[in-house]
């Protein structure tokens, strides 16, 4: 059975919203476990249990440079991307998802990649947006990829066609490829002179 885990930073994500990713994802033979955090410490604590997640949830606000409650907890997607390695939580070709404002542009999916080896695919919307949409997005996106057996970055495309929000999901080798990752995220690769 997958597994997804959605890790939560404020409560303006409500647990309703919570509770519709259980039903969902139950529908898809997903297994789901919720964890709320307040700190960069307790994102670790939670993906370090040992197990090994197709999907993991980051719920909370964001922009281009951090993760946050728009209160006391902010970290960078570096960190994130740290954090998600050290764990070793991610299943192969797993998939992180950005349920928050702009967590699919390229500049967020390539920190989150350069950080860590074991990230495979991002997606998240490319807009400010509000949690009823990422919730019809994301449950869209998922239905596409388990139940159809559609590719993440196309499966991406068809939440933007169902909900008219720019979803995007990275993949890895297309993000490495990209000359923007090369120069400007990318840690092993050589600089120009």
């Amino acid at each position: 059975m997958k597994k997804l885990l959605v890790i939560r930073v404020t409560t303006d994500i409500e647990d309703v919203s919570i509770s519709q990713i259980y039903s969902y994802a139950n529908h898809y033979n997903i297994n789901v476990e919720h964890k709320d955090v307040k700190s960069i410490e307790e994102i670790e604590t939670a993906m370090s249990s040992g197990d090994k997640y197709d999907y993991i949830y980051f719920a909370g606000h964001g922009d281009e440079t951090c993760f946050t409650d728009n209160d006391l907890f902010l970290t960078s997607w570096a960190e994130i991307g740290q954090a998600i390695c050290k764990s070793n939580c991610l299943a192969d070709k797993a998939i992180i998802m950005l349920y928050c404002c702009k967590g699919g542009i390229n500049t967020v999916a390539y920190q989150l990649i350069a950080e860590c080896p074991n990230i495979e695919y991002v997606c998240g919307a490319k807009q400010n947006v509000s949690s009823i949409d990422l919730i019809i997005g994301f449950n869209v996106f998922i239905y596409n990829i388990e139940r159809r057996k559609i590719d993440p970055v196309l499966s991406a495309n068809k939440a933007t066609d169902a909900t008219d929000i720019r979803f995007e999901c990275f993949d890895r080798v297309d993000v490495e490829a990209n000359p923007l990752y090369f120069y400007n995220y990318c840690k092993t690769c050589p600089k120009p002179l």
